[in-house]
């Protein structure tokens, strides 16, 4: 999918500045685009009208989605990133993987009073502001890959914006992230891990850092002791925390260490085997 700059540009333009998010220094921060603009960047497929979604609908969307779209299919399209730097073409594979066995069920908040003990999802009765979760695909590959709302609304663009085949070299680069990870030394950690790709993935690190998520989401990092979505779905309530402080990595990823190595059953339930 070849998405148009000027499209781009203007949502980039919305949701982020010189100095990062254009909400973070403005309290009660609305998104504010010029309408030509706003217009432009609408028909050509980047930004979208506001709607209103339940929890419960978000569900049964992804429930949907999730029956249509072959594993191997948004595994393709997450090798086919790596040398364009497209990144919201990488997003599918962490929602599909997030989503595969999440049980379809009705929000339920007994831990926090606020948000849904199964899937973590909060409830919301306002719009949900589609053009932010699509300007979150392109700028990093998505940080909301475990929330339904998010889920759905990335496996819809992934049906409707067909994605590149995958290049010998991107196939190439997925192999070497792969090698890097299960050369890492015992006991590294991620931090480790998003310098020892470096070379390897383009970006930054921001954006290296969501392809080693994308990795916990999809099981193919193996993480033992720490049950994540590939065989089975783990509920928000179940998911702990590590003990060390700023700790702003999600589960299961958070518990990664070096030695750990891959999953070879989850790399080819999503790549095939032409990553090896």
């Amino acid at each position: 999918m070849i998405y148009d700059k000027r499209a781009v540009k203007i949502l980039f333009d919305t949701y982020w500045g010189s100095g990062g998010w254009k909400s973070a220094s403005k309290p009660g921060w609305t998104p504010e685009t010029p309408p030509d603009d706003l217009a432009f960047a609408t028909q050509a497929g980047l930004m979208f009208p506001s709607c209103k979604v339940s929890h419960e609908e978000a569900l049964q969307r992804l429930a949907t989605l999730r029956a249509e779209i072959p594993p191997r299919n948004v595994g393709s399209a997450f090798i086919s990133s790596l040398s364009t730097n497209q990144h919201a073409l990488k997003s599918a594979l962490g929602s599909l993987a997030a989503a595969l066995h999440m049980p379809v069920h009705p929000f339920s908040t007994q831990r926090d009073g606020f948000s849904c003990d199964i899937c973590g999802a909060y409830e919301s009765n306002g719009e949900q502001d589609l053009s932010q979760l699509n300007f979150e695909r392109h700028k990093w590959g998505g940080v909301r890959h475990t929330d339904p709302f998010y889920i759905a609304f990335d496996l819809d663009r992934f049906i409707a914006e067909p994605a590149p085949p995958a290049s010998r070299t991107d196939e190439q680069i997925l192999a070497s992230i792969l090698e890097a990870v299960e050369a890492m030394p015992v006991g590294a950690r991620l931090a480790d891990l998003v310098k020892a790709i470096a070379p390897i993935v383009p970006g930054n690190n921001a954006q290296r850092r969501t392809v080693i998520e994308i990795f916990g989401y999809a099981g193919v990092l193996r993480i033992p002791d720490y049950p994540g979505f590939f065989r089975s779905f783990t509920p928000v309530i179940q998911r702990k925390e590590t003990p060390w402080s700023k700790d702003d990595w999600p589960y299961p990823v958070r518990w990664w260490r070096g030695g750990n190595g891959i999953d070879q059953e989850a790399v080819t339930f999503w790549f095939g085997n032409i990553a090896r």
